[in-house]
């Protein structure tokens, strides 16, 4: 479990962990970004109950290398990906590694489950489950066991991982992914059960989300160009969109009624948005925000994409 200033999150993750099983057959290793916060002293005050807990440093901060030195540091022949800012399942740990083991596959796992605390967040929860903001991803849509491209955090042997190698680091943020593509690749399975679901507590403001698509552009170009492959259609269209948009409001400095394909697409957002799940009872400003949000996640998508394609990026490494 890789963390950074988790103080509002990490003990009721960890708790949602917990149970008989995990007391037998787990460690967690926990590896802190070197959080400013309460985090550490929550850490600690559990592993003062006797909870079976290894706390580890990660002084380069990103999530990607504290997944790395966590693999690195464990004894398990298991690997379960956890992280701080979720809640699990009753048996989340039993249910992952029996997925592993009766379906062959080399990653399994199941779907996030966005849940927001207050308007704006739970527009950003909503724009998550919803294929206008994911595309055809099914470890977001839900209702779907078999194997798949990605599950969300993911199981695997740890001999799996020894074979092909860790997490990209110059995948950050899109390491799981990039792992995934290369399992794949090597002719692994990986196997999603959607009655697994996790609790995902999404960015609590529009801004924290475009900065979080943006990288997610950055991380996915990255392995585009790695791999040289373009495994789905909604890696393309957040690409073309921002292109689109780009000329269509150039052109329209000279020919104004170019302004019209731009006015489309924000009006397509919001009628989607007030058209989607009519028979649930979501307030008129969540479904508004919701619109929003697509156009905040299409759009700093495709420019982190774009702004990796002309100007490669190192992973941050903070000493």
């Amino acid at each position: 479990m890789p963390c950074l200033n988790e103080e509002s999150f990490i003990e009721n993750a960890i708790k949602s962990l917990i149970n008989d099983y995990f007391r037998e057959n787990c460690e967690l290793i926990i590896v802190d970004g070197m959080s400013k916060d309460g985090t550490r002293n929550i850490i600690q005050s559990l592993m003062n109950r006797g909870l079976p807990i290894k706390l580890i440093d990660n002084s380069n901060t990103l999530q990607v290398f504290g997944i790395n030195k966590g693999i690195q540091a464990s004894n398990g022949n298991i690997i379960v990906r956890t992280d701080a800012h979720c809640l699990y399942p009753p048996n989340y740990i039993r249910n992952c590694v029996s997925l592993l083991n009766s379906t062959g596959a080399t990653n399994a796992g199941g779907v996030m489950l966005p849940q927001g605390q207050h308007s704006v967040q739970n527009a950003i929860a909503l724009a998550m489950q919803h294929p206008v903001g994911v595309g055809d991803a099914k470890f977001h849509l839900g209702n779907f066991k078999g194997y798949v491209d990605t599950v969300f955090l993911g199981t695997f042997r740890k001999k799996t991982l020894d074979e092909i190698g860790l997490f990209d680091v110059k995948a950050h943020p899109n390491e799981d992914a990039e792992l995934n593509l290369r399992l794949l690749k090597a002719n692994k399975k990986i196997y999603l059960d959607s009655s697994i679901k996790v609790t995902y507590f999404p960015r609590e403001t529009l801004k924290d989300l475009g900065i979080q698509y943006f990288k997610y552009g950055q991380g996915r170009c990255y392995t585009v160009l790695k791999h040289k492959k373009i495994t789905s259609l909604r890696q393309v269209l957040p690409v073309a969109l921002v292109l689109l948009l780009a000329v269509t409001i150039i052109s329209s400095i000279f020919y104004p009624l170019f302004l019209i394909i731009p006015l489309l697409y924000i009006v397509s957002l919001l009628s989607t948005a007030f058209l989607s799940w009519s028979n649930r009872n979501i307030p008129f400003k969540e479904r508004f925000l919701m619109g929003v949000a697509w156009g905040v996640m299409h759009i700093c998508w495709g420019f982190g994409f774009l702004s990796n394609f002309f100007y490669k990026r190192s992973p941050r490494h903070t000493r």
